[in-house]
């Protein structure tokens, strides 16, 4: 029984010294949205191996059991080095080329509307693919100022990019309020 344990035991420490955490993708070419989170490192990771890793411009990263995990905060375009050291001492050097998107920032264009007045349609830069537009009086694209106290209302929208990468942003409306007039006499 206790040569059948050991056995169990060392079976599962040699199949444990072969997985990889996670598996990573062909790095070179990659187009990353800014404050994304990726693990980079060799297809194969060879435990008899040592893995260095170098990123310039300089981008932190934190190693991760042999391979590395970086969060991209800075849009620009990086270049990636892994040299690997096998158990016999020799050297492989490879590169890869990562470029971190621009931070995409939509503005939605301000409206100015009468109490009570007309439906008005929402419209802004940058808007991204697919925009979805939130907020008091907010209804698909447009706004409705139907019911609403005159004051400023806040209108959000969130989309992404070609890429899938976030775009965020916020437009004002002001509800202005009706003149209130009387009808004097002489």
């Amino acid at each position: 029984m206790k040569n059948l344990l050991l056995s169990i035991i060392i079976l599962l420490t040699s199949l444990t010294a072969y997985c990889q955490v996670p598996t990573p993708n062909a790095a070179n070419g990659q187009t990353v949205c800014p404050n994304e989170t990726h693990f980079y490192g060799d297809q194969i990771i060879d435990p008899a191996s040592t893995y260095q890793f170098s990123i310039v411009p300089a981008q932190p990263f934190t190693a991760a059991s042999q391979q590395i995990q970086v969060t991209w905060t800075t849009p620009g375009v990086y270049t990636m080095t892994m040299i690997e050291t096998n158990a016999a001492g020799c050297q492989f050097t490879t590169t890869a080329q990562i470029t971190v998107q621009n931070i995409v920032q939509a503005t939605v264009n301000p409206i100015v509307v009468c109490e009570g007045g007309l439906v008005q349609n929402i419209t802004g830069q940058n808007l991204g693919i697919n925009p979805v537009f939130s907020g008091t009086g907010v209804s698909g694209t447009t706004f409705n100022p139907a019911g609403l106290a005159p004051g400023t209302y806040t209108i959000t929208v969130t989309s992404q990019t070609a890429n899938g990468c976030p775009v965020t942003g916020t437009g004002t409306v002001t509800v202005e309020p009706l003149p209130t007039g009387v009808i004097y006499t002489d």
